[in-house]
């Protein structure tokens, strides 16, 4: 690894598995390099996710997992591009499944201690961004000096996290993402690693900044100091293009998944509408209803929950045929409920 070969020429202190700085000097620099591939590997080995949670197809830190037919557990999106694919056996242990995407079911007992591993990672990479920023602050009021850490074990340390799995776009002080904190750093070569990761750059700080406006702020105050080591004004406009390239993109997507999350709902809805012509089929054949409601005909009147009530106004509304359906049962009860006071009214006059 290139990395590798920077650090092996910078000395420091480090604690023996090389992943601790000792030295208290002033001289001492934040996330200094690992002297070796044996104290690289075992800061790795550290951030590295069990193997449990760990896709057996993409190999990364699964989000959305879902147990497979054959017991195993995938991530749901490298999966269903398995069986897409013509692929009719298991990942794993090579035998036929019967059945392929219709089986998946959530495993969410693996899903929450993904996450939890995920939310540690991404600590501690925005620990590692938020001390870059405040070095490079400190380096601005200076007007002058070093940035105060080693670019080259700053960068080893943001891939291996990302590669292991960090969230790029969790949040840290005021909001911002490391994403934010490396634009402001003028760093984009590190924030190039967020981008290859999928970082979100339409997250708006506390300062209602998005990561556009936050790159043109850093090269609008950068053109005003003479500090070296700074990116050139090429690199800021081909960075800026990357960052417009992925907005668009990430629109397009969240559109996509908003019509996705439609088209869910409503074969959901679909789904329930069958099972309920299924069941009120069942009942006007004389099946047994044990176990459920039973029908609307069945009961005395419908009382909802107050939970039911307070929480109505959430609840997506139905289609059309499912509204059109209800009204005629309410017009029905309706109905019957004059027909029933009309009688009640009539015998009390009677009487």
């Amino acid at each position: 690894m290139a990395l590798i070969s920077m650090q092996k020429s910078k000395k420091s202190l480090l604690s023996p598995d090389g992943t601790t700085l000792l030295s208290t000097d002033k001289d001492a620099v934040f996330c200094p390099p690992f002297p070796t591939d044996k104290s690289l590997d075992t800061y790795l080995s550290s951030i590295a996710a069990p193997r449990e949670l760990i896709c057996p197809i993409t190999q990364e830190l699964m989000k959305d997992p879902v147990v497979a037919e054959d017991g195993h557990t995938y991530e749901r999106s490298s999966l269903i591009t398995w069986f897409n694919m013509g692929r009719t056996r298991s990942p794993v242990t090579n035998s036929f499944l019967t059945s392929t995407t219709d089986a998946l079911l959530p495993n969410l007992a693996v899903g929450s201690m993904a996450n939890v591993h995920r939310e540690k990672l991404a600590k501690e990479l925005l620990d590692i961004c938020q001390g870059v920023y405040k070095r490079q602050q400190q380096r601005q009021l200076n007007g002058s000096g070093s940035v105060g850490y080693d670019i080259s074990g700053v960068s080893v340390r943001v891939e291996g996290l990302l590669d292991a799995g960090a969230d790029p776009n969790d949040r840290g002080e005021e909001g911002n993402t490391p994403l934010h904190l490396l634009i402001q750093s003028r760093e984009i070569h590190l924030a190039n690693h967020l981008l290859n990761h999928d970082a979100n750059v339409t997250i708006v700080n506390d300062a209602g900044m998005d990561c556009i406006a936050t790159a043109e702020q850093a090269l609008s105050e950068q053109q005003k100091n003479t500090l070296t080591n700074n990116p050139t004004l090429e690199e800021w406009n081909d960075f800026m293009q990357e960052l417009k390239r992925r907005e668009s993109l990430e629109k397009a997507r969240s559109e996509a998944r908003d019509r996705a999350r439609t088209q869910a709902n409503e074969q959901h809805r679909e789904r329930q509408r069958t099972l309920a012509a299924n069941a009120r089929s069942d009942g006007a054949d004389g099946g047994s209803t044990n176990g459920g409601l039973g029908r609307l005909e069945d009961g005395c009147g419908y009382f909802p929950s107050l939970a039911a009530l307070q929480f109505q106004a959430s609840i997506p509304g139905p289609s059309s045929s499912l509204a059109e359906y209800e009204n005629k049962e309410k017009e029905r009860m309706n109905r019957i409920l004059k027909s029933i006071g009309l009688i009640i009214l009539a015998l009390f006059l009677l009487t």
